[in-house]
């Protein structure tokens, strides 16, 4: 499952045994009536259990209250969100959409969302949960000085690494201070033979191919750089601080440390069979692994470059201008931000969720629970600690956007064209997508 499915979905398994013990809306919200509308990605089953759960949740504690689910049909979020524009456009009227990071430009740029800067000024229990917010989430769901949504959950990048191989190759596991070249003093010394055929069968790092979010990007950012501007306006692929990150790369597999990318799911079993010893994701793999048995892994910050930044990436329920009632939908919002919907998504030590709670308390009781992995605490502590990289383009050409990058980069990757001169054809495919 990539990115985008996995935050389209709330975590199901967990989000379904939510029973809320205590309404976090105002005083007067027993009495509301109305019905809302939930418009979600419907990529799968997973999606509309998940949405289902969030819909029941709230109406048990606004029994006056009826929320609908309209499924939106796309290839990815780019067709998501266009499709929900013409739905919308054809007379249907959503209160409430689920969103990612990859959206919010999207939507406020087209006048699809309402800001909640006012009601999170006038609501006492929203402004407590704000507070437990980290800053850099709000920003990540932000456009400008509007507030679009208050992120329901997110994931982050950092480094798993297998303690069995770190064990064997008689290795210190990684601190949180290590820079690039410790890294890659560390991933060579992890790389081996270990057959003796002649051939490597253990690589010490291997990075998805599929994807840019925990592919190239942690590596973009902690050289201090991005695929694009701030305001996402001009491609900068041939920066300085993109060859370095790519050149850096590039460079692992020269030298035959680091696998050759491939998707994310086979890296999963290449890191549980041990010819993976490190790779890079969000929370979501323990969600795998634990399952499976497989608990002998921890993980920790990528290392430093030029700078440090943890590459982030939210999905939440952005209020629609379409809605007819706004403040209601405000509710539904505020209600997937609560205690006990945030609780739900830490999991359990046995079943643990595939996405970080927003309510940095309810990601604190993750820790207090002693769910996978031991340095659990570091999901949270990597937005509390240090800048976030939001590093997203408009939605509406981000499956194109992806697509580019990710075919250049095969390029250079694959030895068929040198990183500047791959980078520089990125670049003019790149302008030319966010130009268009």
């Amino acid at each position: 499952m990539d990115r985008a499915h996995r935050l389209a979905a709330v975590s199901v398994a967990a989000l379904a045994m939510v029973v809320p013990t205590a309404s976090l809306a105002q005083d007067s919200s027993d009495a509301q009536e109305g019905t809302l509308k939930i418009a979600y990605w419907n990529w799968g089953q997973g999606a509309e259990v998940g949405n289902q759960a969030i819909a029941d949740g709230f109406m048990a504690e606004h029994p006056g209250v009826t929320v609908d689910l309209l499924p939106i049909s796309g290839e990815n979020w780019g067709t998501y969100y266009a499709n929900l524009a013409t739905t919308i456009a054809a007379g249907e009227r959503p209160d409430i959409a689920f969103t990612a990071s990859e959206g919010i430009k999207f939507l406020a740029e087209n006048g699809l969302v309402v800001p909640v800067n006012q009601y999170l000024q006038d609501d006492p229990e929203a402004s407590a949960l704000r507070d437990d917010i980290a800053p850099e989430l709000i920003a990540s769901f932000s456009f400008g000085d509007e507030i679009t949504a208050l992120p329901w959950g997110w994931n982050n990048m950092v480094v798993y690494y297998n303690q069995d191989v770190f064990d064997e190759a008689g290795l210190s596991y990684p601190s949180a201070d290590w820079t690039w070249d410790e890294f890659r003093e560390t991933a060579e010394a992890l790389t081996a033979d270990t057959d003796g055929d002649g051939s490597t069968d253990r690589y010490g790092f291997a990075w998805a191919s599929n994807e840019i979010f925990p592919g190239v990007l942690p590596w973009i950012a902690n050289a201090g750089g991005n695929l694009v501007n701030d305001d996402v306006t001009a491609a900068t692929a041939n920066s300085p601080e993109v060859i370095q990150a790519v050149t850096f790369l590039k460079g692992l597999l020269d030298d035959g440390i680091a696998a050759a990318p491939s998707p994310m799911g086979d890296i999963f079993t290449a890191f549980q069979n041990g010819s993976v010893a490190m790779f890079g994701a969000g929370r979501w793999p323990i969600a795998s692994f634990v399952p499976n048995g497989f608990d002998r892994f921890d993980i920790q910050l990528y290392p430093t470059g030029d700078t440090y930044q943890t590459v982030v990436g939210a999905g939440g329920y952005a209020i629609l201008s379409s809605t007819p009632d706004p403040d209601l939908a405000w509710e539904l919002q505020k209600y997937t931000v609560s205690v006990p919907v945030q609780d739900a998504l830490i999991g359990t030590p046995e079943a643990p969720g595939d996405a970080i709670p927003t309510l940095r308390s309810s990601a604190q009781k993750a820790v207090e629970a002693g769910i996978p992995p031991a340095s659990t605490n570091l999901y949270y502590g990597s937005v509390d600690d240090h800048l976030a990289l939001t590093p997203f383009p408009a939605p509406a050409k981000y499956s194109e956007y992806e697509s580019t990058v990710l075919r250049h980069l095969q390029l250079i990757f694959a030895g068929e064209v040198s990183v500047e001169d791959g980078l520089g054809a990125l670049q003019q495919d790149l302008t030319a997508v966010i130009e268009s």
